[in-house]
């Protein structure tokens, strides 16, 4: 199933997508200083340590707080669930955060409108890629999740079935990415009998993570078939730790580092791990406006 691509029309947004990478990278420190000097609690290193946080295993539907798991309806029920949420709506891929009902509640809790608050979050395989961190630390403390290229793999991921609100939405949330769609990867879900080919996803900017030479997966996404070495974020923290501080520092030295200074932080990332960062290259197109045309 093939959709249009949202239709995002604020000026400031298309302003950020029009973008070319390197004039948005050059902004990292600089948008890093707006979160000052802060005191890291032990909530706040809990949360980037578990980043990607808890998801679902399966598919569900959001509908404001609550959550309904799509395996526990009887299966009319289901048919009529999927067709309606799909019918009109855009399929955005969530492979990190966007993918646990509790960041989609908080990205969405400010809309009026019901459905702008409803989403369908369908779960299934999607192919030839597989999922990474960028190579960078965000304002939080965790390594963002991006895609890299891994033929034959097939990573567990969701299409959320978004209304043109919540693409918005998304897509001013998603700060350090780029909207693209993807060409060539295709997504199947066993539980809604559906392919989807086509869809829209966030690439983050500045690359993936490859402490020695190649992407890591993050080992919280699962995956069949994968080639990459798995890490958990916790492992991966220390490792970014060490490269951008000093021997022998650990995932809690670099989030308390970064509540302290994040814009030193993201100007330590351009100087070490960004440097050796790989990019998803081809099979994607970027959002319209980012190559000087109108979105169609």
């Amino acid at each position: 199933m093939v959709r249009g691509w949202p239709p995002i029309t604020e000026p400031e947004l298309l302003q950020r997508l029009a973008l070319d990478d390197a004039a948005f990278r050059a902004q990292g420190p600089r948008m890093a200083s707006i979160w000052g000097s802060r005191e890291l609690q032990p909530a706040d290193l809990e949360r980037a340590l578990g980043y990607p946080w808890e998801r679902p295993a399966s598919s569900y539907v959001l509908r404001g707080d609550d959550v309904e798991q799509l395996d526990e309806m009887d299966p009319d029920a289901r048919a009529r669930t999927v067709g309606g949420f799909i019918e009109s709506r855009y399929p955005l891929l969530a492979y990190g955060g966007n993918g646990a009902p509790t960041w989609l509640q908080t990205k969405f809790a400010h809309f009026d409108d019901p459905a702008d608050r409803s989403a369908l979050v369908l779960a299934g395989e999607l192919h030839d890629v597989d999922v990474g961190v960028a190579a960078v630390v965000s304002p939080f403390g965790y390594m963002p999740a991006t895609l890299f290229a891994s033929p034959g793999t097939a990573v567990r991921a969701s299409i959320v079935w978004t209304t043109e609100r919540q693409a918005t939405q998304l897509t001013w949330s998603e700060v350090p990415y780029r909207l693209v769609r993807l060409d060539e990867a295709r997504f199947v879900s066993s539980e809604a009998g559906a392919e989807v080919e086509q869809i829209f996803a966030f690439l983050h900017r500045v690359g993936c993570f490859c402490p020695e030479g190649s992407p890591v997966a993050l080992a919280a996404v699962p995956a069949v078939n994968r080639t990459a070495t798995a890490l958990s974020e916790h492992q991966l923290l220390d490792i970014a730790a060490t490269l951008m501080l000093t021997e022998g520092s650990t995932a809690e030295d670099l989030v308390r580092a970064v509540f302290h200074d994040a814009s030193h932080i993201a100007t330590r990332a351009m100087e070490t791990i960004l440097l050796s960062a790989q990019h998803l290259e081809g099979g994607w197109t970027p959002f319209p406006t980012a190559a000087g045309r109108s979105p169609t």
